[in-house]
Parts: C-alpha cells; sequence; structure tokens
C-alpha cells in the first residue's frame, strides 16, 4: 500500500484513540448508578436525532411483531433498545477501572442453569454457547474468566483501529477468556472444543449472501451455517446463554437447556434444520423480552435470490 495512504490513517486512528481515551476517563469515576442515568440520557439523546437509526428499528419491529404490537409499543421498544445499547457500552468502558470488583457489580447473582453445563460438558465433546447480541455480552466474557467456569472462548471481528483493538483485546482475555478473531482458522475452535473447552458464538446478525436462508419472526434472514456444522462435525452441544439485564442496572446470566438435535441420512437438510432451530431459540428469549436486543441492527438486509430486488431498509 503507498505510503502516504497509510500515515493519514495512522495519524486517524491514533486521533480516535486519544478521542477515546478523553472520554473513558469520566466514565472511569461514575458509579453503576452514573452509568445508569448517562445511558439513559445519551440513549434518549440519540434515538432522537437519528431518524435513520429509529427507521431501522421500527422496520424490524413490523417485521417482527406486525399488528401484535401498537405503533407507540413499537416506538418504546426502539427507544428503549438504544438505551440498553448505549449503557451496555458505557459499562464496558465502566468495568476497564476496578475490573473484578466491578464486573461482580454487574453480575452479583450466581449464574443459573448450571445443571445444564455439567450435563453437556460430561460428554467431553466441548460446548457451543449459543448468544445474541441481548444484554451485556462483552461484560459476560470478563465474568467468566473470573469465575470457576470453562475456559471462555469468544468469536469477535476485529478493530480497524489497532489502538483500540489492543485496548478492546485487553479488556477481553486479561481474565483469562479467549477471542478467536472471525479471520482466523476455525480449527482453532475444533482444537478448543477438544480439550472441552465452551465457545460463544452470536447467531442473531445478517450473515450476508453466504448465509442460510432460515426462519426468523416469520421472515428469511440470511444465517452463518458455521455453528450447525461444526456442532455436526465435532459432537458439540449447543446451550443457549442469555444476560438478562435488571433494573438497576445489573444483570443476570442464565444457561438454558441443550438444544438437542436429531441427525438423518441427509446432512445438507439437517445443517439447515439446525440453524433454522437456532434461530427459533434466540427468537424466543427476544420475543419474550424485546427491549434489550439490537433493534438498529439491519438483520433482514440480504434477500434470497428470489428477492433480490427488494430493498428491505
Amino acid at each position: 500500500m503507498d505510503r502516504r495512504q497509510t500515515i493519514p490513517k495512522k495519524i486517524r486512528y491514533f486521533l480516535e484513540y486519544l478521542l477515546f481515551r478523553i472520554i473513558l476517563f469520566p466514565v472511569q469515576m461514575l458509579s453503576l448508578n452514573g452509568i445508569q442515568k448517562l445511558g439513559q440520557w445519551v440513549g434518549s439523546l440519540i434515538y432522537h436525532i437519528s431518524p435513520k437509526r429509529r427507521k431501522i428499528a421500527r422496520i424490524n419491529l413490523d417485521i417482527a411483531f406486525g399488528d401484535t404490537k401498537t405503533p407507540e409499543e413499537k416506538n418504546r421498544i426502539a427507544k428503549q433498545s438504544m438505551i440498553h445499547m448505549v449503557t451496555t457500552a458505557l459499562q464496558c468502558l465502566w468495568i476497564t477501572r476496578n475490573t473484578e470488583q466491578r464486573i461482580d457489580q454487574l453480575f452479583p447473582v450466581e449464574l443459573k442453569g448450571m445443571e445444564h453445563l455439567k450435563e453437556a460438558q460430561n460428554k467431553g465433546k466441548g460446548v457451543f454457547y449459543l448468544m445474541a447480541h441481548y444484554g451485556n455480552w462483552e461484560a459476560l466474557g470478563v465474568y467468566f474468566g473470573y469465575k470457576e467456569f470453562p475456559q471462555l472462548c469468544s468469536i469477535a471481528r476485529k478493530l480497524d483501529n489497532p489502538f483500540l483493538e489492543k485496548f478492546l483485546m485487553h479488556l477481553r482475555t486479561h481474565s483469562g477468556s479467549r477471542i478467536f478473531h472471525k479471520e482466523e482458522s476455525p480449527m482453532k475452535m475444533v482444537r478448543a472444543l477438544k480439550n472441552n473447552s465452551c465457545v460463544a458464538v452470536m447467531m442473531d446478525q445478517n450473515g450476508g449472501i453466504g448465509g442460510l436462508f432460515v426462519d426468523f419472526f416469520g421472515k428469511k434472514a440470511a444465517t452463518p451455517r458455521s455453528l450447525a456444522v461444526l456442532s455436526y462435525s465435532t459432537g458439540a452441544a449447543v446451550i443457549p446463554l442469555v444476560t438478562y439485564p435488571q433494573e438497576d442496572g445489573t444483570y443476570r446470566p442464565i444457561y438454558l437447556p441443550e438444544l438437542k438435535l436429531e441427525k438423518t441420512d441427509d446432512k445438507d437438510a439437517d445443517i439447515f434444520r439446525w440453524t433454522e432451530e437456532y434461530q427459533k431459540a434466540l427468537e424466543k428469549i427476544i420475543r419474550e423480552r424485546p427491549e434489550p436486543w439490537m433493534w438498529v441492527h439491519r438483520r433482514w438486509k440480504s434477500r434470497p435470490e428470489d428477492e433480490r430486488h427488494i430493498s428491505i431498509y
């Protein structure tokens, strides 16, 4: 790459990081209650000044709930979703100071459903955590590193800004958890599973044209097939893991029962069916309490071949 092009980019990345550090310090000084109040204020502000994001959230809510919820209910969910997203981001900045103590504040109750994890781990083939961008998934990864759980390995995309990526990697891994970048070989995940480790997989975002178009809230949504393929080939169990936010800004993490899916003689059909079952499990969680989910994400952006001419957003 032309050096004249890379130098301005490096300068931009450094200035972004400098601005981030300036914002970080006052956030670290707040109490958990202060973070809640700031998240409420900033999230409400973003909701009111970002018509594009409001529109995306409303389209998604119309797809998901149709006429079963009023426009007023959908607007409320969209606003609360934005407030929740901002609050979780602020909490992730907040826990970078006195991390272990603040993680204990965010997760004051023991993780429920441990019997489901123990049953799955007894098979000795590793465990996949089926997760969504729901609750505070980033802080949960740090929480696992401090507690006496099997090592958690999470899959993440590397940030473009190397200064922010280094900062985020430290937060994600210094408590003992591991990160696999999407660009890396899936064999790292396979080796982790062979060691009976647990791998967290987010399955609620647009999977692009290469994904499987399975049902999600009654509409075909492009979904990565990797979880079904790896679970099918390794025998690793798949357990939904949820972090439910509480009114005081804390979280209640819960393991749900393992998704035990049968194999047939048709592998391709099984992969499709398993992927759709994973989406149904996440849909059930989101449908029961929709506010903590990321409704501003363009989940249905990619369309099947016969719908490529249709623009959802």
